[in-house]
């Protein structure tokens, strides 16, 4: 007579373990792609394509920390265009447009400068920007009330640490044992 196992697990056949392998990396890959196929569309407009795809690999892997942090899903049609200068009645380092189509279906365009009055921005600048530009989004979709606290640095004190470290005593300098030593110094 044969013996039933307590396990359901015992006998199972090798076809269907390979078939629910199988399964299982196929949903894998599904969901692989659908992230992959989510990222934001990052155009830089500019010529050197070394240049562009490295700002464009950059942006594209700052967007996405950013997105995590943040936490929102992006719009449905979200895209970021980097271009040398953004003309409007003074340069921006950047900014944002929304728009709403008849369907409902929203969409943003961020727009990016590589130059602002002149001076070019790093890429840790951009992201700076693009980080401002897409925490507002949040913020703005959110639809509840915030304050911005604005931390500024003032550049008048930086000169004056600057100068404070000039003044410094040189640490590698002898210093008086005892007394005498101290009263000889003062």
């Amino acid at each position: 007579m044969p013996r039933r196992h307590s396990n359901r697990f015992a006998r199972r056949n090798p076809c269907s373990w390979t078939q629910a392998r199988v399964a299982q990396i196929a949903r894998r890959l599904w969901h692989a792609l659908r992230r992959w196929r989510r990222t934001v569309p990052v155009e830089v407009l500019i010529v050197d394509r070394i240049k562009r795809r490295t700002l464009e690999a950059e942006l594209r892997h700052g967007l996405g920390r950013l997105g995590r942090a943040v936490g929102i899903p992006y719009p449905t049609h979200v895209a970021v265009v980097v271009q040398q200068v953004l003309k409007t009645d003074r340069q921006l380092a950047g900014g944002y447009q929304l728009w709403q189509r008849p369907d409902g279906a929203r969409g943003a365009l961020f727009r990016l400068a590589l130059q602002v009055n002149g001076r070019h921005l790093s890429p840790d600048e951009l992201l700076a920007a693009l980080a401002e530009q897409w925490i507002g989004l949040a913020i703005e979709q959110s639809g509840a009330p915030s304050v911005l606290v604005p931390v500024e640095l003032d550049p008048a004190r930086t000169s004056e640490v600057g100068r404070l470290a000039v003044l410094r005593p040189d640490p590698l300098a002898p210093h008086p044992n005892g007394r005498e030593a101290a009263e000889q110094a003062a």
